[in-house]
């Protein structure tokens, strides 16, 4: 008997903290936070937890900290069993899909706290436009980013020695056929063995390759949102360009040719001399031989400019929870939106902050003028929304597993006008929206 009180009793302090931490229901006087990221993320959400909490006494912030891959599904059935967070963080590309029902509807309280107003008027509009659903809004905006051609420069300088001749970096104002003939320059046999030694581009994911489709003219929907657009010429043009990479020009590596390493270091070994991502890459650069050295480029231009794809990330409010728990979340979101906290995020490069006024923060923090953090920045002024809609992910998948079909080897390999067919054909694509006439 006194084994079984033994082991009680260590159980309990054991494991009190962690009862009381996941299981216990907060106190009013508690808001529970959410959020994914590394521990990079975790340490600048801790610092900002702690200056809300000194400038707001009786409110206090618990940590949720969870990755982002399995995020969603934790907040699924967090939703579900009715054990969510007070305070979301969230995407914009699922955000539509949990709206209404789930997250509180803060409009009439954003247009009359006027701190609030002011700090949204600030923001870039595509950053409070994503958290717009009918015309109302369920979130604020917090963070985000758009994407540029990132360039190595020592997979340049090893082109140049094996042609013999000087391949300068990309112009500001290059085409679709300036960068084919750029992927090709860099991709280099040096031993002739008919296996590239390194390669001009690493083959984007879907979302990743949405701006080089607006390039080649083609969009997925319609102003309204509702009608399926991505057929004709311009589609077929730009599916046409994703399989010529990998089988008509061999810029792109399949998996197995870069295996054993990441799309990082693929990159940063120098295997890949581009590729497509976001300012969230720039910290882990940074801690490389590549700082201060890599460069990076906008969106070719084809049929019509060069457009770059942003997205943004925010925090929504539990519509479950108390109505003090959701008082205390309203103050952190006011806080989340003043210049300090968002400054953090700022000097953090690993995002653009929703607030413009720190703008100057992030580009001395990324090197000052000419940096990448400043073209990360001067891209802001033709970023392009995606079209995200409350069927996003399950479109999403579609197009993605559609045009992964013009990379596939063998009689396996669809042509790009029989995937452009296909994907329109699609039962997510018809039952989701309407067809173009």
């Amino acid at each position: 008997m006194s084994g079984v009180v033994i082991c009680g009793a260590v159980g309990v302090w054991l494991f009190a903290d962690t009862v009381r931490h996941y299981w216990l229901p907060a106190p009013d006087g508690v808001v529970r936070f959410s959020y994914w990221g590394d521990y990079q993320d975790h340490e600048a959400w801790t610092r900002i937890a702690a200056a809300f909490e000194a400038a707001n006494p009786g409110v206090s912030i618990r940590q949720e900290w969870l990755p982002l891959s399995g995020y969603l599904s934790k907040i699924d059935h967090q939703l579900i069993a009715g054990d969510a967070p007070d305070v979301i963080m969230f995407q914009d590309e699922p955000f539509p899909r949990y709206a209404r029902g789930h997250f509180e509807d803060l409009s009439t309280w954003l247009s009359n706290d006027e701190s609030v107003a002011r700090a949204l008027d600030d923001c870039w509009p595509t950053a409070v436009d994503s958290f717009q659903y009918e015309g109302r809004a369920f979130g604020v905006p917090l963070h985000g980013g758009n994407v540029l051609i990132f360039c190595n420069p020592d997979a340049f300088d090893r082109a140049s020695r094996f042609h013999g001749r000087a391949i300068p970096m990309p112009s500001p104002d290059w085409t679709l056929d300036d960068f084919v003939a750029l992927c090709r320059d860099l991709t280099i046999d040096e031993d002739g063995d008919g296996e590239p030694e390194q390669f001009g581009f690493l083959q984007p994911h879907w979302v990743y390759y949405l701006p080089f489709i607006w390039s080649c003219g083609a969009d997925l929907l319609d102003e309204s949102r509702t009608r399926w657009t991505l057929t004709g010429p311009a589609a077929v043009e730009a599916f046409a360009l994703y399989g010529d990479l990998r089988h008509r020009y061999r810029v792109t590596p399949t998996q197995m040719e870069y295996a054993g390493q990441n799309s990082d270091t693929a990159f940063l070994s120098g295997r890949v001399a581009m590729c497509v991502t976001g300012p969230w890459f720039m910290p882990m650069l940074n801690r490389t031989n590549l700082r201060g050295r890599y460069h990076v480029a906008p969106i070719p231009s084809g049929r019509r400019p060069g457009r770059t794809r942003v997205t943004w990330d925010g925090l929504c409010i539990n519509a479950s929870s108390s109505a003090a728990r959701r008082d205390g979340a309203r103050r952190f979101l006011r806080f989340v939106l003043c210049e300090s906290a968002q400054s953090v995020f700022a000097r953090e490069q690993r995002a653009i902050p929703a607030r413009r006024a720190v703008a100057g923060v992030f580009v001395a923090a990324g090197g000052g003028a000419g940096s990448p953090a400043a073209s990360f920045l001067e891209a802001m002024s033709n970023a392009r929304m995606q079209p995200i809609t409350a069927d996003w992910l399950p479109m999403s998948s579609a197009i993605r597993n559609h045009l992964q079909s013009t990379l596939l080897d063998g009689p396996e390999r669809v042509g790009p006008a029989d995937a452009v067919r296909r994907l329109a054909e699609d039962s997510i694509i018809r039952a989701s929206f309407e067809a173009e006439p």
